[in-house]
């Protein structure tokens, strides 16, 4: 289970950001999607960012999940307790130089848009397969976590298994 590590962790008590798609409920989604659709518009416009975020960068997965945590990382940096309203900081730097360009550069890398128009899009998303056996891991078997965690050989290298040690 995600975010679960064990009784009386402190991890147990920590809640889904509500960044965290996976984790939102209808309603959550749909604020999301209408915060999410205004800043990225911003976005677009304010650094010409047309040709790299293309019009269907919503219908995009891996790019709705990138422009998500800019759009995080950007609330982070840009919004602050009225208190430090006046206060200069260079976080706001930081967020052009560590995040927002590192992440346009990416979005290429991790969504095809050569087949996507003006007005169309050509993304398809593929299911990505997953071996045989991950079912057992995952299911409480004692028997598979030995089979794949354990025990270690001799020479203190892990049995075989389809994990790398």
């Amino acid at each position: 289970m995600m975010g679960t590590f064990g009784a009386g962790n402190e991890a147990d008590a920590m809640a889904p950001s509500r960044f965290a798609w996976q984790h939102l409920d209808p309603v959550g989604r749909v604020l999301l999607w209408g915060e999410l659709a205004d800043w990225v518009a911003q976005l677009r416009d304010r650094y010409q960012l047309g040709s790299r975020v293309p019009p269907c960068w919503w219908c995009h997965d891996p790019v709705v999940e990138e422009l998500t945590a800019l759009m995080a990382a950007h609330t982070a940096a840009y919004h602050v307790a009225p208190e430090l309203r006046d206060v200069p900081r260079e976080d706001l730097a930081a967020w052009h130089t560590q995040w927002l360009w590192p992440t346009v550069e990416r979005l290429t890398r991790i969504s095809d848009f050569s087949g996507c128009q003006p007005h169309a899009c050509g993304y398809i998303h593929r299911p990505q397969p997953v071996l045989p056996g991950l079912d057992a891991l995952t299911d409480g078997s004692a028997d598979a976590a030995q089979t794949h965690f354990g025990p270690t050989s001799t020479s203190g290298q892990r049995a075989a298994g389809p994990f790398p040690p």
